[in-house]
C-alpha cells in the first residue's frame, strides 16, 4: 500500500517532468516558469491545488496589465519607473495582511515585478516576456491538474466534513465545560486544551471550506450556506469566551436560585449544540430547539448589592445570545443538510467593514518591502557587476513579498536552506547535466530530484526546505533547448542569497525593530493608547454629536482594541525567553490572555454604553462615573508607557473605594427614585452597564497582577 506521501511525491515529479517536456517540445523559452508553478501549487488535496492555481492564474493575469502599463508609461525615466513599481508591491504587502486570499495578491505583486525587470530592459519585448509568463503559468496549472485528478485524487471532502464534524463537538465540549465552570464544578484545566483546539479547527475548518467549494460541486452549491455557518460558528466562539470572562463575579453567587429555568436553559443550549454535531455527522436530528425564556427570581435579585445584580444581568444578556446562536447553527446545519427549512445568510452582511481602517503593522511590512526593492535598485545600478542583475531585484522583490506577512520570521532561519539548495542544485548543474545528451536523461533527472525533494521534506514543518530545494533547483539547473553551462550561473546565484539576506535585515529595523520582544512591547502599547482614546470617548458631559472623523478614528480604535490580542499572542510565541531572565513562557501567555480578557471587556463596555440609560441615574452619578472613568484611563495611558506601571494592590485598592462610593450613591439614587419614573428595561440597561464597568475594572487590576511577576528590564535592552 502506497502512503500519501509517496503518492504526493510521484504526482509532483511527474507533473513537473511533463511540464517541461511540453515547453521543451514548443521551444519556449524559460520553461523552468511551468516547473515554478508546479512546485509551488501542489498542495494535499485537489480542492487546495485547484484554489492555488486559480488565485496564481488569476494574480499572473492582473500582473501582465499593470506591468505592461507600467512599462509603456515609464519606458524612459527609471526613476519614477521604480518609485510607482515600489509603491504598488507595497499596496500588495498590505492587501496580503487581511485578505482570504493572500496568494492572489502576492503573485500579483512578484510576478509584477519579474516582467517588469525583464520587459523594462527591453521595451520591445516586454509583451512577449508577459505573454510567455501567462502561458507557462498556464501550462502548468493544465499539467499538474489533470495529474492530480486523474492519479490517486485525493479529494478534500472527507477532510472537510470531518474539520467540520470534529470543530461541532469541541465547540459542544467546551460550552459544557464552561457551564460547568460557571456553576463551580470542574477546572480551568479542562477547558483550555479545548479553547486552544477549537481555535486551531477553526481555521482548519476555513481553509478546507475553501479547498472543497473549489473541487467539490455540491459544496460550491451550498457555498453561501456553509459561510453562514462558519460565521456563526465564529460568533459562537467568541461569545463563549466572552461569557467566560463574567464567571469570577458570579460563582459566589447562587445562580440557580436567582435564575430558576438555568439548569433547563443549559441543558437545552447543550442539546441543541449535540444537535449541531449529530446534523453534520449525517444523523436526522432528534428534535428541534424548544423555546426558550431566562426569567430573574425578582425577590431573590433584590436582595443583592448593585454589582451583583450587574453581574447577573451581564451573565443573563451572555446566554440570551448564545440561545440565538445556537438556534441559528442548529437551523444553518439543518439548511445544509437538507432536513430544515432554507435559512436567508444574512448575517455576514452586518459585519462592519475595516477597509477603511489603516493597520499600522501591514504598513510597516509595505514600507519595510518598499525599502528592499529600493535597496537593491540601488545596489544593481552603483555596484559595478551585481550578481543577478536585475534578477537581483526580482529575487529580493519575490522573496520580500513571500515573508511580507511573516515579519516574525528571523533572517538567520533562510541562511541553512538557502545554502544547503544551492549547493545541492550547483553539484547536479556541474556533474550531472553535461552528461545527459536528451530529453529522456534530463526527464529523469527532473523527476528524481523533485520526487525526493518532495519525499524527504513533506512535513509541514519542513516546508522552508521544500521551497528553498525546488526553487534553487529549478533556477540553477535553467533548462532550455540551447543548453549551455557556466560556473557563474552557479556562483552569481549563490553570492545573491547572502546579499539579499543583508539587505533583509537592514529592512528588519525599517521603519522599527522586527526584534519579538520589541515588536511586543511595541503592540502592548499600542492597546493600551486605543484603550485610553476609547475610554476618553465615554465621556456624557460631551454635548455635541461625533463628527466624520471622530467616528472614524473610534472605530479605528476599535478595531485595534479587537485584534492587537491575536497579534501579541502571535508575536508572543517567538519571543526567546532564554534571554530574558525573569520571564518564562507561561508567564507571557498568562499576560496575552489577561489582555485578551481586557478587550473582550472593553467591548463589553463600549456595547453597554452605547444602549440608552435613564436621565436620572446618569444625572445623579455623573460625578461617579467621570471619577472611574478619569482613573482608568490615567492607568491605561501609565500601562502604555511601561507595561508594569499599575501596581496590582494600589490600583485595587482605588478601584475599589471608587465602586463602594458608587455603590452608595446608586442606593440612595435608587431609593430616591419616584414610582415608575424607571422602567424595567432602564434597570436592565443600567445594571448591563455597571457590571461593563465592574468588569473592566477587574480585568485591569488582573493584567496588572500578570504583568508585575515579568522582569520588564530584560525586554528593552538592545540585542542584535
Amino acid at each position: 500500500m502506497l502512503s500519501t506521501r509517496f503518492k504526493e511525491s510521484f504526482k509532483t515529479a511527474l507533473a513537473m517532468t511533463i511540464a517541461y517536456g511540453i515547453a521543451l517540445s514548443m521551444d519556449w523559452d524559460r520553461p523552468y516558469w511551468a516547473g515554478f508553478v508546479v512546485a509551488f501549487i501542489s498542495l494535499a488535496t485537489i480542492g487546495q491545488s485547484l484554489n492555488k492555481a486559480a488565485m496564481r492564474m488569476l494574480g499572473t493575469l492582473v500582473a501582465m496589465a499593470i506591468a505592461l502599463t507600467l512599462i509603456a508609461l515609464f519606458a524612459q525615466e527609471r526613476w519614477a519607473f521604480m518609485l510607482i513599481l515600489s509603491i504598488f508591491l507595497g499596496f500588495m504587502a498590505y492587501m496580503m495582511g487581511a485578505s482570504r486570499s493572500p496568494y492572489f495578491w502576492q503573485v500579483t505583486g512578484f510576478v509584477t515585478v519579474i516582467i517588469c525587470m525583464d520587459g523594462g530592459l527591453d521595451p520591445a519585448n516586454a509583451f512577449d516576456t508577459a505573454v510567455l509568463r501567462a502561458q507557462e503559468t498556464g501550462l502548468g496549472i493544465l499539467v499538474y491538474s489533470l495529474v492530480a485528478v486523474l492519479l490517486w485524487p485525493s479529494s478534500s471532502r472527507a477532510d472537510f466534513d470531518a474539520a467540520a464534524t470534529d470543530q461541532a463537538s469541541t465547540q459542544h465540549q467546551l460550552y459544557r465545560a464552561y457551564l460547568q465552570l460557571m456553576q463551580g464544578q470542574g477546572g480551568e484545566e479542562k477547558a483550555q486544551p479545548l479553547r486552544a483546539q477549537e481555535i486551531q479547527l477553526q481555521t482548519r475548518f476555513g481553509q478546507l471550506l475553501d479547498a472543497a467549494v473549489a473541487e467539490d460541486y455540491e459544496v460550491w452549491e451550498l457555498r453561501r450556506q456553509w459561510r453562514h455557518y462558519q460565521h456563526l460558528s465564529a460568533d459562537l466562539t467568541e461569545t463563549m469566551q466572552r461569557w467566560r470572562e463574567s464567571f469570577a463575579e458570579v460563582q459566589t453567587l447562587d445562580l440557580h436560585l436567582l435564575l430558576p429555568d438555568l439548569t433547563a436553559y443549559g441543558d437545552e443550549l447543550e442539546r441543541r449544540l449535540a444537535q449541531v454535531d449529530r446534523v453534520l455527522a449525517g444523523e436526522t436530528p432528534q428534535s428541534a430547539p424548544q423555546a426558550l425564556e431566562m426569567p430573574l427570581d425578582r425577590d431573590a435579585v433584590k436582595q443583592l448589592s448593585h454589582f451583583h445584580k450587574a453581574a447577573v444581568e451581564v451573565t443573563r444578556s451572555r446566554l440570551q445570545h448564545l440561545e440565538r446562536l445556537t438556534r441559528s447553527l442548529f437551523e444553518a446545519a439543518c439548511d445544509i443538510k437538507g432536513v430544515g427549512k432554507a435559512v436567508a445568510p444574512t448575517d455576514e452582511a452586518r459585519t462592519p467593514s475595516t477597509f477603511f481602517l489603516p493597520d499600522p503593522d501591514r504598513l510597516a511590512n509595505a514600507v519595510r518591502l518598499l525599502a528592499i526593492m529600493w535597496m537593491a535598485y540601488l545596489a544593481m545600478i552603483y555596484v559595478p557587476a551585481m550578481p543577478g542583475g536585475a534578477g537581483f531585484v526580482s529575487m529580493a522583490g519575490a522573496l520580500g513579498i513571500a515573508l511580507a506577512t511573516m515579519p516574525q520570521v528571523p533572517i538567520t532561519m533562510l541562511i541553512l536552506p538557502s545554502a544547503g539548495s544551492v549547493l545541492f542544485a550547483g553539484l547536479l548543474y556541474i556533474f550531472v547535466m553535461p552528461q545527459l545528451s536528451s530529453f529522456t536523461g534530463l526527464g529523469l533527472m527532473i523527476f528524481a530530484v523533485t520526487f525526493a525533494i518532495c519525499y524527504l521534506f513533506a512535513a509541514p514543518r519542513q516546508g522552508l526546505s521544500r521551497a528553498f530545494g525546488l526553487a534553487m533547483f529549478i533556477v540553477i539547473i535553467s533548462v532550455s533547448n540551447q543548453q549551455t553551462y557556466n560556473f557563474l550561473t552557479v556562483a552569481n546565484t549563490a553570492m545573491m542569497f547572502p546579499l539579499v539576506f543583508v539587505i533583509f535585515a537592514i529592512a528588519a529595523y525599517i521603519p522599527f525593530s522586527t526584534r519579538p520582544e520589541a515588536y511586543f512591547l511595541r503592540l502592548l502599547s499600542r492597546f493600551f493608547r486605543s484603550a485610553e482614546y476609547l475610554m476618553s470617548t465615554m465621556n456624557w458631559e460631551l454635548g455635541h454629536k461625533l463628527s466624520g472623523f471622530d467616528r472614524w478614528k473610534k472605530a479605528y480604535h476599535v478595531h485595534q482594541l479587537n485584534t492587537l490580542p491575536q497579534k501579541i499572542g502571535g508575536w508572543a510565541a517567538h519571543v526567546d525567553t532564554k534571554v530574558l531572565p525573569g520571564t518564562t513562557p507561561e508567564q507571557i501567555q498568562a499576560l496575552v490572555t489577561s489582555l485578551q480578557a481586557l478587550s473582550y471587556r472593553m467591548q463589553g463596555l463600549l456595547e453597554a454604553r452605547s444602549s440608552p440609560q435613564a436621565d436620572l441615574l446618569v444625572q445623579e452619578l455623573l460625578a461617579d462615573f467621570r471619577d472611574w472613568r478619569l482613573r482608568v484611563q490615567v492607568a491605561f495611558q501609565g500601562l502604555s508607557d511601561d507595561p508594569a506601571a499599575a501596581e496590582q494592590e494600589a490600583f485595587r485598592k482605588r478601584l475599589s473605594q471608587i465602586m463602594e462610593h458608587m455603590e452608595q450613591r446608586i442606593e440612595a439614587t435608587m431609593d430616591k427614585a419616584a414610582e415608575g419614573q424607571l422602567s424595567e428595561q432602564d434597570a436592565e440597561n443600567f445594571y448591563r452597564l455597571l457590571g461593563a464597568y465592574r468588569g473592566v475594572s477587574e480585568a485591569t487590576i488582573d493584567y496588572a497582577g500578570t504583568a508585575c511577576v515579568i522582569d520588564w528590564g530584560g525586554w528593552r535592552e538592545a540585542r542584535f
